[in-house]
């Protein structure tokens, strides 16, 4: 419940923030990429820095702690980004975003700790199911209120939801913790060089950032592109909204079979599947003119996104010692960060230099790179 509301309040803010910044001012398609491009790229920057610190914390206080202060300091962000009478002050908000996110991160490490071994893909396939149904929910959600309340009026609602999730996760989570005793705590290196298959994490560690900035190249975007692609469209932002949601309906449906898929007949060939089918669906994404075409082509999508970040984390959990998982997933979330940083920044340079359609081009060029490394995992 609180990967879906913690997920589906960020994401109610992503397909209009493009078209908010529209409003704020008078500028260029290349200034709007460049500026949606910064103002994604700058929460998971910080976040890429922040987010070892966070992991050392969590294995002195455990993970309950991360998510009350993921979700308190996400519902000031989105309160910030309300009465922002500028382009400045949300970036400026989502820098601190950056400081405070990691609340779905936090919880997949939870998981990965507290599950039997055997269920572990099942498990990160469940949560999964529950962040993506947030991703379904709130682009749809937040374009209909968008259209209705205005986007400010969206933004206090995303603030609001954040706070019942910190309330939730408050009374409900609980955790079986030990603090990693001070004698045991070791630096990064130490940590990766204490694990049996060092170079296998750092391939894992290369491959969640390919992934995540596949994943988040087309948000910055996908709102400014269907503006193009349908001028002077009656609301625009709920479009936008049931566009960006339709990658999240198909992973709802799929993360829990293929969750189980990977768990029956390996977590290496499942993520090679991912990587495949990715590739193959942005070609024709490069070609479509027409928001049904774009639209069928963004729903098989989310097939790919479904199995890709569920194995990858099952195998990083497969092969890290126990001691250390929460150290190396949070390795892994700086990762995950970098990708999102590179996703929207390398969207925002080719939208901004050649136009939003070749984005896509370049998404397709990074998942056959992903690809190329995953046949080289041996797990």
């Amino acid at each position: 419940m609180g990967a879906f509301m913690s997920e589906g309040a960020i994401s109610l803010i992503v397909p209009i923030l493009p078209l908010f910044l529209k409003s704020l001012g008078n500028y260029t398609p290349s200034q709007l990429s460049l500026l949606s491009g910064s103002i994604f790229a700058v929460t998971f920057l910080i976040k890429a820095v922040v987010s070892p610190l966070w992991g050392k914390l969590s294995d002195r206080v455990g993970h309950k702690p991360m998510l009350l202060r993921a979700a308190g300091g996400l519902s000031f962000c989105c309160f910030m980004i309300a009465i922002a009478p500028n382009v400045w002050l949300i970036i400026l908000a989502r820098a601190i975003q950056g400081i405070f996110s990691g609340y779905i991160n936090n919880a997949e490490s939870m998981i990965a700790t507290e599950a039997p071994k055997e269920h572990k893909g099942w498990a990160l396939g469940t949560l999964a199911t529950g962040d993506t149904a947030g991703l379904l929910c709130g682009p749809i959600i937040g374009g209909t209120l968008a259209t209705f309340v205005g986007f400010r009026g969206t933004f206090f609602i995303a603030a609001l939801l954040m706070l019942a999730v910190f309330g939730l996760s408050w009374k409900l989570v609980t955790e079986t913790f030990e603090p990693v005793p001070a004698s045991e705590k070791m630096g990064i290196r130490d940590t990766l060089s204490a694990q049996p298959h060092i170079k296998l994490l750092l391939l894992i560690f290369v491959l969640t950032l390919i992934v995540q900035a596949t994943n988040n190249a087309v948000n910055p975007i996908l709102s400014l592109y269907l503006d193009d692609l349908l001028p002077s469209a009656p609301h625009l932002p709920l479009i936008s909204g049931i566009v960006a949601a339709l990658p999240g309906i198909a992973t709802v449906l799929s993360a829990g079979y293929l969750g189980r898929l990977g768990d029956m007949h390996g977590q290496r060939k499942l993520l090679i599947g991912g990587l495949a089918l990715g590739t193959l669906i942005y070609i024709p994404q490069i070609f479509v003119t027409n928001i049904w075409g774009l639209g069928s082509l963004r729903f098989i999508t989310g097939l790919s996104i479904a199995a890709l970040l569920p194995a990858l984390q099952a195998i990083l959990t497969q092969n890290t010692q126990p001691a250390a998982l929460g150290r190396i997933f949070s390795y892994n979330q700086t990762f995950q960060a970098l990708g999102n940083v590179c996703g929207a920044m390398i969207s925002a340079g080719i939208a901004s230099a050649f136009g939003y359609v070749q984005v896509f081009t370049a998404v397709c060029v990074m998942e056959a790179l992903g690809l190329l490394l995953a046949w080289r995992l041996k797990c």
